[in-house]
């Protein structure tokens, strides 16, 4: 019960500071801060997690991967090909509001964290002339970032659940598609109210649309290529982006001081600093030992399974804003509950989507946050639209439990 008043009382201070228009990367280090002065933790402690929050390989590669994609997403901006991009996608679909959920779709793809702010430029130009609130514009973005989370083996969420479950990925893709299914058909209800199609594209004749078509594989070419690269030959994203940052430059014949220019202008400091907040912060939690005292509190507590399957996942992903974070920390507690020998398919798809509920949902969650600055959205209005969308994604969870109970 102590860590879940103490860890409680952090994540309030946090949404506090948040509503009081506090920046996330000053936050999340007066966050773990705080976290550490509530558990008294040894100073040796906080600085072990405090290096490993900055210098361990998957901080560095995170870091890495969200500055990459701020150049390439510079590039394809200053460079004209983000608006043709946009224009040429707009042309060849029949409706606006596709465009908008199929460009931060394509780009979910990829899995790379914070993915969002590659996709929010390209949402915002789709949207221009469009009467959408900046709340909205990002909602959109970031709704429709997250379908492929839930079953694509490329992300490390669904790799971790498959080695800890003893599942195949193919099992796990049957049993959480329900989950991707229902985000498209919500999103198409709870991101679009209000939204009329546009009609630009309408009286488009079929060869212009392939035409079209033709012009958005081209201009998207940097970002098709890196999804392959990653996708079918397992190149890590830090390469894959920075191959196709250096074509690009190349490509338009930058010059040694354009390229300096270009980096100085993509690269966000704020940005990458709430990185480095967010991964101590994380440090910070599992040096504490409050996520296991959390989990063991809830495991001993003798509530129905179903409830404990679904509630310490939850917590878990709203206090980490990762998926590998819940699966991680959860799902070694959590498997013994599911049953003896290999656990049961609708209980893993319960915790598995109630753990990604809570990332959708935690003021942590790095696209949240850069999705919300770089619209300059008011949090608790996005979180209003957040809200009911993700209950009906968890209620998909009927569906294995048909199947499989």
């Amino acid at each position: 019960m102590r860590h879940l008043f103490l860890t409680g009382l952090v994540l309030v201070f946090i949404i506090w500071l948040l509503r009081r228009k506090v920046s996330m990367a000053a936050v999340m280090p007066i966050g773990a801060a705080l976290l550490a002065l509530l558990y008294l933790l040894p100073l040796p402690d906080l600085g072990r997690a405090v290096w490993l929050g900055l210098a361990s390989p998957k901080s560095l590669e995170m870091t890495a991967t969200l500055a990459l994609t701020m150049v390439m997403e510079n590039l394809l901006r200053t460079t004209g090909m983000l608006k043709r991009m946009v224009s040429s996608l707009s042309a060849a679909l029949p409706d606006r509001r596709m465009v908008m959920a199929a460009l931060p779709a394509m780009i979910g793809m990829l899995p790379s964290p914070g993915g969002a702010v590659f996709s929010a430029p390209m949402v915002a130009e789709a949207a221009k002339g469009i009467a959408a609130s900046p709340e909205q514009k990002a909602f959109i973005n970031y709704w429709y970032r997250h379908i492929w989370e839930y079953v694509s083996p490329l992300y490390p969420g669904i790799i971790l659940a498959a080695g800890l479950s003893g599942l195949s990925t193919r099992q796990l893709f049957l049993a959480h598609l329900p989950f991707a299914l229902t985000v498209i058909l919500a999103g198409a209800w709870f991101c679009f109210r209000g939204i009329d199609s546009s009609p630009s594209a309408a009286d488009q004749r079929q060869n212009d649309r392939a035409a079209q078509f033709g012009t958005f594989l081209l201009m998207s070419a940097p970002i098709l290529i890196s999804l392959a690269l990653v996708v079918f030959f397992k190149i890590s994203a830090v390469l894959a982006l920075s191959g196709g940052v250096a074509v690009l430059f190349a490509a338009h014949r930058y010059s040694p001081p354009q390229i300096l220019k270009t980096l100085h202008e993509s690269l966000s400091i704020r940005a990458l600093l709430l990185v480095a907040g967010i991964m101590v912060f994380q440090e910070v939690l599992r040096a504490t030992g409050a996520l296991a005292g959390i989990s063991g509190f809830f495991v001993t507590s003798q509530l129905p399974i179903p409830l404990l399957v679904a509630l310490i996942p939850f917590i878990a992903g709203v206090m980490t804003g990762l998926t590998v974070g819940y699966v991680g920390i959860t799902f070694p507690l959590l498997l013994p509950l599911m049953g003896s020998g290999q656990p049961n398919l609708w209980l893993e798809a319960l915790a598995f989507a109630s753990g990604f509920a809570g990332v959708m949902l935690s003021p942590v969650h790095l696209c949240l946050v850069l999705t919300r600055e770089y619209f300059e959205a008011d949090t608790t209005l996005v979180y209003h639209r957040l809200m009911v969308p993700s209950v009906v994604v968890l209620a998909a969870v009927l569906v294995p439990y048909l199947i499989y109970h």
